[in-house]
């Protein structure tokens, strides 16, 4: 964040603040979710509503608008790893990320929409490129499961789109 000069943050889905752990202190972070956790990091300021309801909720301008929906994780699930809890809470549909990032722009709510997302389909992928002015490639894998689905291609890694 520090290459693009961002500082004000609206976070639409915050949380417990993983993400800015290793962060500057000089951020100033709105964190948005639908529940508030036990954070790791704490917000400057709290908003707790959905995430398309919270961009109605904001009047002010941000550096940047970071999403990193739950996606593809039907049921919710919290999973424990190496003594920390990763949560995966609920499932926000690829359309509602698009709506909202749709919104920000619409509104000129932030200079950047910082979008950390796992595309389900080629389609999805196509779409946030078209949309993206830089992608940044995360890969990792946390466990390996054994597992035959034809033909279909499994993702092992997270797409960060900057757009």
């Amino acid at each position: 964040m520090y290459i693009f000069g961002i500082v004000k943050i609206l976070d639409l889905n915050f949380g417990v603040g993983s993400f800015y752990e290793k962060c500057s202190n000089n951020l100033v972070i709105t964190g948005v979710d639908i529940r508030k956790w036990d954070w790791l990091v704490k917000p400057h300021r709290f908003i707790q509503a959905d995430m398309i309801d919270a961009l109605g909720m904001v009047s002010e301008k941000f550096d940047a608008v970071i999403m990193d929906p739950p996606y593809n994780t039907i049921p919710s699930s919290k999973v424990r790893e190496s003594g920390r809890d990763y949560l995966y809470y609920g499932h926000v549909p690829f359309p509602k990320v698009l709506k909202a990032i749709r919104i920000v722009r619409e509104r000129s709510i932030a200079n950047y929409v910082i979008l950390k997302y796992m595309p389900s389909t080629v389609d999805e992928e196509i779409e946030l490129l078209k949309l993206a002015r830089h992608r940044v490639m995360w890969r990792f894998v946390r466990f390996t499961i054994p597992a035959n689905d034809g033909n279909k291609i499994v993702h092992n890694y997270t797409e960060i789109f900057i757009i």
